[in-house]
């Protein structure tokens, strides 16, 4: 495959971006377990000992729009309130369905749009309203065009072939993935501080990889790159789980999650098409914990954070035989 010109790709970019919102800043706190750090919170139940968070009875119009379906309204309730969370008693076992209530939903550990999950205890659960800003336009294939001619072996653009917009400073996770008719092939993933340099990052790492594996993967990249698709992402964490609320894996792991866990200068994931293909969530943590060289019962580790992890997909570039020419849904991935 011939590769393409960086002006070609630097104009397309421009014009697919224009008038899109990009992701706000994404990040982990240290003090991610220390409730008491969170502020700007309400509870819909008792808080944790030593917490100090104003009921919910003390916001009538929040208090109304939780019991209520739509996250909007919620999420402009809290903002008029000038709140960023909400503490809500977990409910194991409990439905996610969307014809719920918000607060039964968010008891459940489900999904609601709007919000993510920020700790996860036997206790509790907080949700705090998502800051991220997707994009109101998405690239459609573009950044995949990008990512796959890295791949091909092109001289990565300089970031100032990128719009602004995908330039712009924010802590992100960006995953590069490889699929065939059978499925992801190999993926990789950066850290970053904009989407350009996360999406560079991503498709030289996954390059590289490719050329270390590539007697198991097949042959060189080059000779494979054209049958297979090519898929940009978002990763962000959904929650991270107390220590108290490992037996809980099973029932806030949902089915659109997949997991994590971090270790000091070690970050190391289970995408959500693996994860739901696992005999339960806390079998894919222990394979995941099997895969890099962890005891599969390293739940209690005192050195390991662990997550719910999800994946935004905002770009593919298909090949002439890659997955989404063979049926596999794509939602598996998301």
């Amino acid at each position: 495959m011939a590769k393409r010109g960086w002006l070609w790709v630097a104009l397309t970019v421009a014009l697919a971006v224009v008038g899109a919102a990009w992701l706000g800043r994404q990040g982990r706190p240290e003090s991610f377990l220390r409730l008491g750090q969170w502020t700007e919170i309400v509870a819909l139940a008792p808080p944790p000992a030593g917490v100090d968070w104003p009921s919910i009875d003390a916001h009538p119009s929040v208090k109304e729009a939780v019991e209520g379906t739509n996250p909007e309204i919620l999420r402009k309730a809290m903002q008029d309130a000038g709140l960023r969370g909400l503490w809500v008693r977990v409910t194991p076992g409990a439905s996610a369905d969307p014809e719920l209530s918000l607060h039964e939903r968010l008891s459940a550990g489900g999904i609601v749009r709007g919000f993510r999950g920020a700790v996860l205890t036997a206790q509790g659960l907080l949700y705090v309203i998502e800051e991220t800003q997707w994009p109101v336009v998405l690239c459609d294939r573009v950044l995949a065009r990008v990512a796959r001619a890295i791949l091909e072996g092109s001289t990565p653009p300089p970031l100032d072939a990128f719009p602004v917009e995908l330039t712009t400073p924010q802590g992100i996770e960006v995953l590069v993935l490889l699929t065939g008719g059978r499925g992801p092939r190999l993926w990789r993933s950066a850290r970053a501080q904009s989407i350009a340099d996360g999406v560079i990052t991503a498709a030289l790492a996954a390059r590289q990889r490719w050329e270390e594996r590539m007697e198991t993967m097949g042959g060189p990249l080059g000779d494979r790159l054209d049958d297979l698709d090519v898929h940009v992402a978002f990763l962000f964490d959904d929650g991270t789980f107390d220590r108290d609320a490992v037996s809980l894996i099973d029932t806030l792991v949902k089915p659109q999650h997949g997991v994590a866990y971090e270790q000091p200068s070690r970050w190391r994931y289970s995408l959500p098409r693996a994860t739901h293909n696992a005999a339960s969530p806390t079998e894919a943590y222990r394979n995941l914990f099997r895969d890099n060289g962890l005891p599969e019962d390293s739940f209690a580790r005192r050195d390991l954070r662990l997550y719910r992890l999800r994946m935004r997909t905002v770009s593919v570039d298909q090949g002439s035989a890659g997955s989404s020419r063979t049926g596999v849904p794509s939602g598996l991935f998301d």
